[in-house]
This record gives structure tokens, C-alpha cells and sequence, in this order.
């Protein structure tokens, strides 16, 4: 069997270079391309991209891929005239090149900082390269904020908390807040709230698309806010009790944090998605079965406590259809070694297809189920 050299997330596949290069970390083609000198970064950076990318995909709107990459370029620490957290740049052509520095290579910052590039990147799409990205600062927080509490539902929980001990910002203050993506917990708390209250009035997803686009190309953003969401309010002081009336219903919802069928289905096979980087160069894609073999190898055994983890935090929310898939993921991923785990592999590998099968016909019946209702409530009444 040949050794496989590095693990990546999904359809990663991360490539060591020889020499000082820095090592890749790719993700599918247009998404995501990641530099660093330190493969552990490079691959961890590459992971929260690619979960970002999924999360982030119907809010934002975002096409399958780019015609080219957001280009991520960490910055090893101390080097001379690097920021300290992270900087976007569209360049020449409409590349867009984001620069990672020390602060900003894991957690809130990182989230922040591939939200920002992500948003330069598509406004470059929409507008093209004539029309330089205008990414306001409530923007980046409110994606960034989404983004965390869909795959951590405590951190939802957390934020409605936080929340409930202080008043609504002021729509202006988010709406006309300073460039750049930094700001206080009460800042992000506040975007994090506009950001899911305007996608909640954004009916038939009509609204919401439209001020993004605007948003994207710069100006008035208040102007654009009467335009995407026509005759929700009449002047200033309704536009803020429109806000603030949001604020409180979305703070008082006791809705339990909870993917649908088609998310849970897209990050159980994104987890389940083994590519390795083989001796000839290429790229392979390898059964669970197999990386379940190989799982005291530092790398794989690293690599499946991550998706561990990942797992770990959506699993209360996961959706009924896949939630026996996820259980099975989850202790496979989490099989220790041994003799009696050797011989449980195999059957855990056979369980999670048989689990997977099984929320893919519940997911495909009701939808049929629901499609043929649908098409009865709108035939005409004889």
C-alpha cells in the first residue's frame, strides 16, 4: 500500500514543497488557496475556510466557485510592517489576495478576516474590476457572527444571553461604522442580530440579495436599505423601530439552534470526504474504512479529532434524517486502538453507509411527499 503523505478537509489536498516554500493548502477549485510556512496553520486555516464557504453559501449568495481563488498568504509572525491582524487587497485583474497576520490565524480574528476577503471576492464577481469592493465593517461582523452560531449552537445561546443585558445599537451607528472589521462584543452582537433580522425580512429572498449587492458597490447605505426593503418603514424613527422591534423577536425565539436536512447532508459528507495526496503527485480519494486503518498515524489521527470536534459542536442540532449518520461519524472518528477497535471499524464503516443511505431516502421522500403537495395547493379548483 502506498504511504499516503497529507490529510486534507473535504476536498483539501495539502502539498508540502521543498525547501523554505511554503506549503498549499487548496480547497475545491475558486474557493480558497491558502500559503504558510507551518503546514499545521496552512491546513487549519484551510478547514475554516472551506466550513466558512458552506455556511456562508446561501446567505451570501455565493456561486459554486470563482473564476479565481481568494489567495491566503500567512504571515509568519515578526515580520517587519505586517499587520498584526489582517489585511484584504484586490489586485490588478480582480485578484484577491488576503494577508493573515499573527492575530488572525485562528478563532473570532480568522473568521473576521476570511468573512472580509470572502465579501471582496464577491463583490469583485458582481461588480467586476472597475468597481472597487466596498465591505462595510457590521458586514463583516454580522457573516462572522452567523457563521459561528450556526456550527456552534452555544455560541447562539451565549449571544442571545449577552445580548438580553443591553439595548439595541442604533441602526445609524451600524449602518455609518468606521471601515474595517474590528469593533466591540456589543458591535458584533449588534451586526450579528441586523445581519439575521434582515435575512428573516427578506421575503421570498427578494430583499436581502439586492442590498447586498448594493452594499458591495459602495455608497449611502441607508439610501440602499429603503430600496432593497420597500415599505417596511417611512423615515428614520421607523426604520429604528422596524430594527428594534427585530432585535427583541429574534432575542426571545426559543427555537433550539438546528440545521436542515440539506445542511446537515452537505456537512456529513463533507466530514465523511477523505482526499490524500499519494507519492505520484495525485490526488486520491479514500474510503472511511481505510483512513479508520490508518488513524494512529499522526496526521490522520489529528486530522479525524478535528473532524471530531466539528462534528461534536452540530450534533445537537443536527437534523432528524442524518442524526443516526452523525452518531455512527462520530464514534468512528473517535475509535481509539486496539484490537477490539480494529475489529469494530469494519462494521462502523458498513453502519455509517447503511445510516447515510437511509437519511438520503427520508430526505428524497419527503421532498416528493412535499413537492406533490405543493402542486395539488396551487392546481386550480374545479
Amino acid at each position: 500500500m502506498k504511504r499516503l503523505r497529507w490529510l486534507a478537509l473535504g476536498l483539501l489536498a495539502l502539498v508540502p514543497l521543498r525547501g523554505a516554500a511554503p506549503v498549499l493548502a487548496a480547497s475545491l477549485a475558486g474557493r480558497f488557496e491558502v500559503a504558510s510556512m507551518d503546514a499545521a496553520v496552512a491546513h487549519r486555516v484551510a478547514a475554516a475556510a472551506e466550513e466558512g464557504w458552506r455556511v456562508l453559501a446561501g446567505p451570501l449568495g455565493l456561486p459554486p466557485a470563482f473564476p479565481s481563488p481568494v489567495f491566503v498568504r500567512v504571515v509568519p509572525a515578526g515580520t517587519p510592517g505586517a499587520a498584526e491582524t489582517h489585511e484584504v487587497a484586490v489586485e490588478p485583474g480582480g485578484l484577491v489576495t488576503l494577508w493573515l497576520g499573527a492575530r488572525a490565524q485562528e478563532g473570532p480574528a480568522l473568521r473576521r478576516a476570511l468573512v472580509d476577503a470572502l465579501l471582496h471576492r464577491l463583490g469583485v464577481a458582481l461588480h467586476g474590476v472597475t468597481v472597487p469592493p466596498v465591505v462595510a465593517p457590521w458586514l463583516v461582523l454580522g457573516a462572522a457572527g452567523w457563521w459561528e452560531t450556526r456550527v456552534d449552537g452555544a455560541r447562539l445561546d451565549a449571544l442571545r444571553e449577552a445580548s438580553r443585558r443591553r439595548p439595541p445599537p442604533a441602526l445609524v451607528s451600524l449602518l455609518d461604522g468606521a471601515r474595517g472589521p474590528a469593533g466591540s462584543e456589543g458591535d458584533a452582537a449588534g451586526a450579528t442580530w441586523w445581519f439575521t433580522f434582515l435575512l428573516a425580512e427578506s421575503s421570498r429572498g427578494a430583499e436581502w440579495p439586492r442590498l447586498l449587492g448594493r452594499l458591495l458597490a459602495g455608497g449611502d447605505p441607508q439610501a440602499m436599505l429603503a430600496q432593497a426593503y420597500v415599505g417596511r418603514f417611512g423615515g428614520p424613527d421607523e426604520r429604528e423601530l422596524w430594527w428594534q422591534t427585530g432585535w427583541h423577536h429574534h432575542l426571545r425565539q426559543r427555537v433550539l439552534p438546528g440545521l436542515e436536512a440539506e445542511e446537515a447532508r452537505d456537512l456529513l459528507a463533507a466530514l465523511a470526504r477523505f482526499v490524500f495526496a499519494d507519492e505520484g503527485g495525485g490526488d486520491r480519494l479514500v474510503p472511511l474504512t481505510e483512513v479508520l486503518a490508518r488513524r494512529t498515524e499522526p496526521l490522520v489521527a489529528a486530522e479525524l479529532a478535528r473532524r471530531g470536534a466539528d462534528l461534536g459542536r452540530s450534533a445537537a442540532g443536527m437534523h432528524p434524517f442524518y442524526r443516526n449518520a452523525a452518531l455512527t461519524l462520530a464514534e468512528a472518528f473517535a475509535l481509539p486502538a486496539g484490537v477490539e477497535a480494529d475489529r469494530r471499524r469494519s462494521a462502523l464503516s458498513a453502519q455509517w453507509e447503511r445510516d447515510w443511505a437511509d437519511g438520503l431516502a427520508l430526505e428524497a421522500a419527503t421532498r416528493e411527499v412535499l413537492d406533490r403537495w405543493e402542486g395539488r395547493s396551487r392546481a386550480p379548483a374545479r
